[in-house]
């Protein structure tokens, strides 16, 4: 008995020597035989330190002992549970993350007393949805970047593959078959079946087309670029070549998709310029460039009224030149493999405006534009010049410039002294009378826009003619010419005479090689002038020179018999006029009483001696004969006609 008491006083002792604190609370007893264990509700596994927040854990007890399922109570919270056991349900689901106190409860005996207290510490892990970003690549790739922090390790499922592990913030690029999907699930390394799952969709890319660029045209220090359509699920960068980055190219500036055209403002010029197509991956998965297209560089100078241009370009193909004047735009022939261009048919003081266009293929690239104003150059060459008569006996000047250039001014010479100055080509002397006697000899010179002025040209003397009745009835014509001098003297010059008509129509045409003078022994019997002309070819000049129309008139005459007999035995009946170039005439005949009886304006025209209805009557009758001349010289006579019966 004394035995127990002293037992009873040292626990006694005992706990009043312990802090108050740790007597008020209950405490497990896990040398008492209690024991539970958790297990996964889907698959059985058995859960020994960690849970997941939504799935549901059975727990079972495992203290061996033949307890009535009844009377074990559980409870869950953050510390261990003293009281307030009244559920003995064995399955639950946890709801949040964060430490789990699961405890465990028998009741005594008797009933109603607090039994055994054993409790487990847990902890309870989330299962957010893992954050990913995924881009699309080309057709047949997706990339996948996992960008989530709550799990220990990741894995990635494209479509109906099988999941492959995957990095955080590693971005992988995967080849896409079949359904266009792709799901993230994140893991701890702890447990095996606190997983979280995100799944997102994707439509993939249309094929790349291959980008392509049109043209390019160089304005000052920007560079202008048009484009076919882009593809808006791609993205396209303006590169240029550049040897010292990465792949020889080097990204000027990015190109919006909907764009077909780009301006690029400081432009590295020269240049050799590709537009860059690429997916939205990183790095990216397919990537494509256009033909490259490479700047033109025009320069020009001007020398010696000549404008020299030259150029240089990267690329391939064929030039084709313009130039304006601010009126007028010509497209000049350059040679195939030409790098420079002599442009002579330009006018010194005039400001021309150059581009030069390189074609390759369906690609143009245009060079920036150059203005020349051509400076002088050396003293023009001197005019070639033609003096001929036209059929009005004026003497028409033609000059002929070696490179025809726009613009100058012409000064024609006759005789050494200035005739007119013109910028025409061509000149018409018309105050002249054509003498043997007063030789004519024309010259020209030029003056270029910038006041440079040619030597005169070579003299060139047209032919004089002149033509006289050789006898009195002008039934031989004598002709005398002066000689043709030509631009160049030692040339031969060859004649032909001409025989004209009225109209100017050539009768005739003679070849005359005998000298400057020539002996008509048949003129025209039709014609009471006669009208003649010399052709002179040769001494150097491009085109035949014609002489003045030099004329003979001959002199009208009419034949009036002093009687007729109109007795009808057919021997001298009638009155009727003889004579030579008898083509405008009036013939009247009056009797003694100034009344007119007869009248001819033509030779087939007679008198048979009847006035009116009467017979003839006998005795003198008084005519006249009135004539104008091919030269409107008017011819008068008069006489008197017997008729005899």
């Amino acid at each position: 008995m004394r035995r127990m008491v002293n037992r009873l006083l040292l626990l006694v002792l005992l706990l009043t020597a312990l802090s108050p604190e740790i007597w008020a609370q209950c405490t497990p007893t896990p040398n008492s035989g209690a024991c539970f264990r958790a297990y996964d509700a889907i698959t059985g596994q058995e859960l020994p330190f960690y849970l997941c927040v939504g799935r549901p854990v059975r727990l079972r007890d495992c203290s061996g002992k033949s307890l009535d399922p009844a009377q074990i109570y559980y409870r869950q919270a953050s510390a261990i549970a003293c009281s307030g056991f009244v559920d003995t349900i064995t399955t639950f689901t946890p709801t949040a993350p964060g430490v789990l106190v699961v405890t465990q409860n028998t009741q005594g005996p008797q009933g109603g007393s607090q039994g055994i207290i054993f409790s487990r510490n847990f902890e309870v892990k989330s299962t957010p949805l893992p954050a990913f970003s995924l881009t699309t690549c080309t057709p047949g790739f997706v990339q996948v970047t996992v960008t989530d922090t709550n799990y220990d390790q990741y894995f990635v499922q494209i479509g109906n593959d099988a999941p492959v592990p995957a990095l955080r913030n590693a971005t992988v690029t995967y080849p896409t078959s079949g359904p266009s999907s792709v799901m993230v699930i994140g893991r701890y390394n702890q447990t095996g079946i606190c997983t979280g799952t995100a799944t997102r969709t994707f439509t993939p890319l249309p094929a790349p087309q291959r980008p392509a660029l049109r043209s390019l045209t160089v304005q000052g220090n920007t560079a202008q670029f048009q484009f076919n359509a882009l593809q808006p699920e791609y993205q396209y960068s303006l590169q240029v070549a550049d040897g010292a980055a990465p792949g020889g190219y080097r990204t000027v500036a990015p190109i919006a998709s909907n764009l077909t055209s780009f301006s690029l403002s400081n432009a590295p010029l020269p240049g050799c310029y590709r537009l860059l197509l690429q997916d939205n991956c990183q790095p990216s998965v397919v990537s494509s460039s256009s033909f490259v297209i490479c700047s033109v560089a025009l320069t020009g100078t001007t020398q010696n009224g000549r404008n020299l241009l030259s150029w240089t370009s990267g690329g391939l193909g064929g030039y084709s030149l313009t130039r304006t004047d601010g009126t007028n735009s010509v497209t000049l022939p350059v040679p195939a493999g030409s790098t420079q261009y002599t442009d002579t048919a330009v006018t010194c003081g005039t400001v021309y405006r150059y581009r030069l266009t390189q074609t390759m293929g369906t690609t143009t690239s245009i060079s920036d534009e150059v203005a020349i104003t051509t400076s002088p150059g050396t003293a023009p060459a001197a005019p070639r010049l033609l003096a001929s008569f036209n059929l009005r006996n004026q003497v028409e000047l033609t000059a002929t410039l070696a490179r025809n250039p726009s613009g100058g001014l012409l000064t024609f010479l006759r005789n050494g002294q200035e005739l007119r100055t013109t910028p025409q080509r061509t000149l018409r002397d018309s105050l002249l009378t054509p003498s043997l006697a007063d030789p004519l000899c024309y010259a020209v010179r030029f003056q270029d826009a910038c006041g440079t002025r040619s030597t005169d040209s070579a003299p060139v003397c047209p032919v004089l003619l002149e033509a006289r009745a050789a006898n009195d009835e002008g039934t031989t014509i004598r002709l005398t010419w002066t000689a043709l001098r030509g631009p160049d003297v030692a040339a031969a010059v060859s004649y032909r005479l001409l025989t004209l008509s009225p109209t100017n129509a050539v009768l005739r045409s003679l070849p005359v090689a005998n000298g400057l003078t020539f002996l008509d022994l048949q003129p025209p019997q039709d014609q009471q002038v006669v009208r003649y002309r010399v052709e002179a070819t040769g001494g150097g000049l491009a085109a035949p020179s014609y002489s003045n129309v030099a004329s003979v008139a001959r002199q009208v005459k009419v034949f009036v018999p002093t009687a007729f007999t109109p007795n009808g035995d057919g021997l001298n009946d009638v009155l009727e006029l003889k004579g030579r170039f008898l083509d405008n005439f009036r013939f009247v005949v009056m009797d003694r009483n100034g009344q007119q009886v007869f009248q001819a304006t033509t030779r087939t025209q007679t008198w048979d001696g009847r006035i009116g209805n009467e017979k003839p009557a006998s005795g003198a009758y008084v005519w006249r004969f009135e004539a104008t001349d091919q030269e409107g010289r008017r011819l008068v006579q008069h006489g008197t006609v017997t008729i005899i019966k």
